[in-house]
Parts: C-alpha cells; sequence; structure tokens
C-alpha cells in the first residue's frame, strides 16, 4: 500500500521515521509514554498524562524538525499511531489485569480507606446505656438531647416525636447513634 506521491509504503515509513529517530526524540516520545501509560494505571489529577501528551507532540515534533527523508506528515501520523498502539496494550493489560483481579492486589489500586471501621478508641462505646431510662431534655424530632443517668445524651427517638419531659429509655446503639423510644 502506497502512501504517498514519493512511493514509499507504510513499513518504509514506519522505519524511517524510528530508524533515523535521535536520543533527543527517542527520549521524549519513551518518557511521554510512559507518564501516558502511569495515568492509565494510577488516576489522579491529569499531571502524567498532560505531561505525557506534551512529550509525545514534543517528541514526534523534534522528531519531524531533524528528518532528512521520507514524507514529515505521513512519519507524523505513523509515530502518533505507534504511541497509540502501545497505549491502547498497557489499557487492554490494565483492564484485563482488573477483571483477573491481579491489579486490585498490588500497590497501585488501594481498596481500603484511611478511617478504621467500628469503634476505635476516638469513638464513645455507648452500648452500656441499651436498657437504660432517662427523660428527654428538649424535644425529639426525632433528633435531640434527653437526660441519662445525669447525663446529657444526643439521642434521635424511634418515633416521629417526644416532647420535652417525657420518659424515655435506650432501644439501641448504633456507633455514636442512641436510640430511644418513649415510656409511659
Amino acid at each position: 500500500m502506497l502512501l504517498a506521491s514519493n512511493g514509499l509504503t507504510f513499513w518504509e515509513e514506519l522505519r524511517i521515521a524510528f530508524g533515523e529517530i535521535g536520543i533527543i526524540p527517542a527520549i521524549l516520545l519513551i518518557l511521554g509514554t510512559v507518564f501516558i501509560i502511569v495515568e492509565i494505571f494510577q488516576p489522579g489529577f491529569g499531571f502524567f498524562g498532560i505531561c505525557g501528551a506534551i512529550l509525545v507532540i514534543l517528541g514526534i515534533a523534534v522528531r519531524l524538525y531533524t528528518s532528512k527523508s521520507g514524507n514529515p506528515i505521513i512519519q507524523f501520523f505513523v509515530m502518533l499511531l505507534s504511541v497509540t498502539v502501545v497505549v491502547g496494550v498497557a489499557l487492554i493489560i490494565m483492564v484485563h489485569s482488573m477483571r483477573k483481579g491481579r491489579l486490585s492486589r498490588t500497590s497501585l489500586v488501594q481498596s481500603s480507606t484511611a478511617v478504621p471501621t467500628g469503634i476505635t478508641k476516638g469513638t464513645e462505646d455507648y452500648s452500656d446505656l441499651v436498657g437504660k431510662s432517662g427523660v428527654a431534655s428538649s424535644v425529639l424530632r426525632p433528633g435531640g438531647n434527653a437526660t441519662i443517668e445525669g447525663k446529657i445524651y444526643s439521642v434521635v427517638a424511634q418515633s416521629a416525636l417526644i416532647e420535652s419531659g417525657r420518659n424515655i429509655e435506650v432501644v439501641s446503639v448504633e456507633g455514636v447513634k442512641i436510640i430511644v423510644r418513649e415510656v409511659a
């Protein structure tokens, strides 16, 4: 398949584009491609993706500026297609690894959060209040305050509304949420 009026085929243009490449364009292209691949595997604010794209375009521009043979326009597209293929292969590998679960076991993907779950040293344990009685210090709609064993707690009413001064009982505790109901 001939690409241009000068009679060169795709493979000849590819050989010219990468065969006569200098050290500077090669470093720019490789570094740019690596940055784009890093952005694929570790998405963030786009720093690596943007820098990678700039480096790839700069590498191609430097290569075309120093070109002595072949068609620069075709070489531009050949080089861009080559980088796209490499990035596409990296994307396919990433998707395949994610489906198999291999990527989720690497340090690239964090599966846990920084905040611990359950009751920790910093979380008060109100589970000893279950079954205790008290008085609603404010109107509970459904949240409000109640006095239980002489101490004021932030509570949530099980029903829609409990008037201030009514007797309450602690039904359950979910973390720091104390759920109460009115008792007669």
